[in-house]
């Protein structure tokens, strides 16, 4: 088992009670039972029953993120998608007993080649703007 941190970069620094946050330490030597039933009750109390299979449950899997990088759950809750999305995905890795050191390598690979991926398509000029043809 798994029992080393995952540091998770964050796409957009995040601010929480002053201090600006740009990645988040999942320390995975920290879980322990405890922690598991507090986010097993905190996700089904709340009546999230995507939580009855941990692994593919976003918000059971953002829960124990919270508890072992300690940060609150808010704030990871709070965060862009890519980043809640990397986050939660990497702790149902080791949910799943696989290494989630490399689970986070692979699902960011080529992030850098993906930074523009959802910036706006030039979009053309208007037929006013453009140069005209010289008349022949």
């Amino acid at each position: 088992m798994f029992t080393g941190t995952v540091t998770v970069k964050l796409s957009t620094p995040a601010k929480w009670e002053g201090e600006e946050i740009s990645s988040l330490v999942l320390d995975f030597g920290k879980v322990n039972g405890a922690m598991i039933n507090t986010c097993e009750r905190e996700t089904f109390g709340g009546g999230n029953i995507s939580g009855i299979n941990r692994p593919t449950s976003s918000e059971y899997c953002a829960r124990l993120a919270a508890a072992i990088s300690g940060k609150p759950f808010r704030l990871i809750e709070k965060m862009p998608f890519g980043d809640y999305e990397t986050i939660w995905q990497t702790v149902s890795a080791f949910i799943m007993h696989r290494n989630p050191q490399e689970f986070y390598n692979q699902f960011t690979e080529g992030d850098e080649e993906k930074k523009d991926f959802t910036s706006p398509a030039a979009t053309a000029k208007p037929e006013a703007e453009k140069p005209k043809a010289e008349p022949k």
